[in-house]
């Protein structure tokens, strides 16, 4: 087994590296994938897979800072110290570059921007004493490369692809490990692959945008033979953290979960969807993710029925998702969990930490006559959600309360209108195409995105492979496709026609 092999089949067997406090490879495995062979090439090509995979031993850090973390961190912490290590959290991208590159100049650029941002060089831990985000002063930043141009085509294609599938898919270890990955893969003589991998407790969706955007900034600076820009934003990812502790008081508290406490019902998070599989005892963490583009036309007659609405894209494209969860379930009242960019105060607009908050929206098709009905139950629901924000275990915290116990909820499914996230990229000499590269690994919740981008709206369907096979998915977008179309053609059409309920029972004078 040579090193490309290795690497493959590491990625299509759920083998996971990570190195210790020493320096040592270690890796997690299930244990049919553990073979003779796998253990004798790990012991033979240990060196090469620290460099690759920028996982090597951690030079001597000093801390310079040390936090809470903020809730959003410390629920999903709570989560990943609870389950097997995996790549589920992982924020993977890969830019395709491709014109004339000046390496030492994208270096130097990634290197102010991991200098600007201090959850970039964070450790997230149990300090003892509870969890903690521990700030270190900034050290150089390496770009490993990986130069497949003497390989033939096929082979070099193949090789760059498993250097990537690689580093997307190695869980990080965010006792030892700072949460940033970078690996630059020369293809051919005027294409790069660009791979940036950020662990998501150090991230959201707007934040993924103001690190590639001081990325390309500072790539122009370099270009033009100026000093990088390391000047730190206002806040930062601690600060978010402490702002959060000031703004949740207790009366705070009580105020917004009696709002959520009447706008919910548990039973609206048991989504009865139509899966392939049930849900293994121990599920495998396998994941794939579809991905669509919203036709034209379609995408024409969203922003229309919106705008004659007087509404943004989001709550239409939610209701519409609202309308297929009815289809797939025949349950009237289902909720959903919608991120919230959560950015509104101008100090948080060059943060880099996971700011974003999980809006619970309950979308009633039972009760709207109509699908232009719906869209406008969804945006009252939106703004009465932002105008209650609460981290979202406190509102499932408040709903088991009033049920008088019981297993704590889960959205079955998330959806996400990403219009704060930018892709759009100022390279000098370069044309730049961002893409979503899978880590292979899935959470519970199935995730549901468009994304606006210079083209039209793209999709995408994160799914676990334990219960939905590649075909449903598709299908299941399809149906997604099918929604936007007819509704927002025919938004005052009756709506139980749509979603094939009976009609609502008008209410009593």
């Amino acid at each position: 087994m040579n090193l490309d092999e290795l690497l493959a089949y590491a990625a299509g067997h759920d083998v996971r590296l990570a190195a210790d406090d020493e320096g040592q490879l270690r890796f997690d495995a299930p244990a049919d994938a553990v073979t003779p062979e796998l253990i004798t090439a790990l012991r033979a090509y240990r060196s090469e897979l620290l460099d690759r995979l920028g996982i090597g031993p951690a030079p001597e850090r000093v801390e310079v800072a040390r936090g809470p973390l903020s809730y959003q961190q410390d629920r999903m912490l709570s989560i990943i110290n609870t389950t097997p290590p995996s790549a589920t959290w992982n924020v993977s991208m890969r830019l395709v570059l491709t014109g004339t590159l000046d390496e030492a100049a994208l270096r130097t650029a990634l290197d102010a921007v991991v200098a600007r941002h201090e959850a970039l060089r964070s450790r997230f831990v149990d300090d003892g004493d509870g969890p903690v985000q521990i700030v270190y002063a900034h050290q150089e930043v390496t770009l490993p490369v990986v130069d497949v141009t003497g390989l033939p085509d096929p082979d070099r294609l193949e090789r760059a692809e498993n250097v990537s599938r690689a580093i997307a898919q190695v869980a990080f270890d965010l006792d030892h490990e700072l949460p940033l990955r970078l690996q630059l893969v020369r293809v051919d003589a005027h294409t790069w692959w660009l791979m940036i991998v950020v662990h998501h407790v150090a991230c959201d969706g707007w934040a993924v945008s103001v690190m590639l955007h001081d990325m390309a900034a500072g790539y122009r600076r370099a270009l033009a033979g100026e000093a990088p820009d390391r000047t730190p934003p206002t806040v930062q990812s601690i600060d978010f953290a402490r702002w959060e502790q000031r703004v949740y008081d207790a009366e705070t508290r009580r105020r917004r979960a009696d709002y959520w406490s009447t706008a919910l019902t548990l039973e609206g998070f048991a989504l009865d969807l139509p899966y392939d599989r049930p849900a293994p005892p121990v599920p495998t963490g396998r994941g794939r993710a579809h991905h669509f583009r919203v036709p034209p036309d379609v995408e024409r007659d969203v922003r229309a029925f919106s705008v004659e609405r007087n509404t943004t894209l989001f709550p239409t494209l939610a209701a519409a998702m609202g309308v297929l969860l009815t289809r797939l379930t025949g349950q009237g009242d289902v909720t959903i969990s919608l991120p919230y960019a959560n950015r509104d105060r101008v100090e948080f607009a060059e943060t880099v930490a996971i700011v974003a908050c999980p809006l619970l929206i309950r979308v009633r098709s039972d009760t709207a006559p109509t699908f232009a009905d719906l869209v406008d139950q969804v945006g009252m629901g939106l703004f009465a959600g932002v105008d209650n924000m609460l981290p979202i275990g406190w509102i499932y915290d408040r709903l088991i309360e009033d049920a008088g116990g019981g297993e704590q909820p889960m959205a079955a499914v998330s959806f996400a209108y990403q219009s704060t996230l930018n892709l759009e990229l100022d390279l000098p000499g370069l044309t730049t195409e961002v893409e979503d590269r899978p880590t292979g690994a899935s959470r519970v919740t199935l995730i549901c995105g468009l994304i606006p981008r210079s083209f039209g709206l793209e999709g995408y369907l994160e799914y676990a492979l334990d219960r939905l096979d590649p075909a449903t998915a598709k299908s299941w977008m399809d149906g997604y496709l099918e929604v936007l179309a007819t509704a927002c053609r025919q938004p005052h059409r009756p709506l139980h026609e749509l979603t094939g309920l009976p009609a609502p029972v008008p209410a009593a004078a």
